[in-house]
């Protein structure tokens, strides 16, 4: 199975370095977040630097996760800001296929707008194509997903 996505366009600030800059386009892709029978459609960021898959604790709440009875993990990004995560077996779907995902719901997300799917949980799912030049990411499921 392969799936195509665009890129998707974010506000972004002018800043000294890009002072023209408006917008920033970032391979960002519609899921589905999965408890049982309830789902809620979300987007997420295709990270490859990220470990794992971290979605916003509201997300969880609202399809019946009790998030803080999950594992708790401990976590830090580029800017290495904290956060806490706590981890729960769920399913994610994406091109309306549905796989199990072991991801973490955190508080600390703080204003960013979407999930972020990292190597655990989505890389491990798929080969991944971001090609930031055409603004397209290519997902092939890999046999053993």
């Amino acid at each position: 199975m392969r799936l195509k996505f665009g890129y998707r366009k974010f506000p972004s600030d002018p800043s000294k370095a890009f002072p023209q800059r408006s917008t920033a386009v970032r391979p960002v892709i519609p899921i589905t977040v999965i408890n049982g029978n309830k789902k809620i459609n979300y987007f997420a960021i295709v990270d490859s630097g990220a470990d794992l898959c971290i979605f916003h604790a509201e997300i969880g709440e609202q399809i019946g996760i009790d998030i803080e009875r999950g594992r708790k993990q401990e976590y830090s990004g580029i800017m290495k800001k904290d956060g806490t995560a706590y981890f729960h077996d769920t399913k994610i779907a994406v091109g309306g296929h549905e796989y199990k995902c072991y991801a973490g719901f955190s508080r600390d997300l703080g204003g960013m707008p979407y999930g972020i799917l990292g190597q655990t949980g989505f890389f491990d799912l798929f080969a991944v194509t971001l090609d930031y030049n055409s603004e397209r990411i290519e997902l092939v499921r890999k046999d053993n997903a």
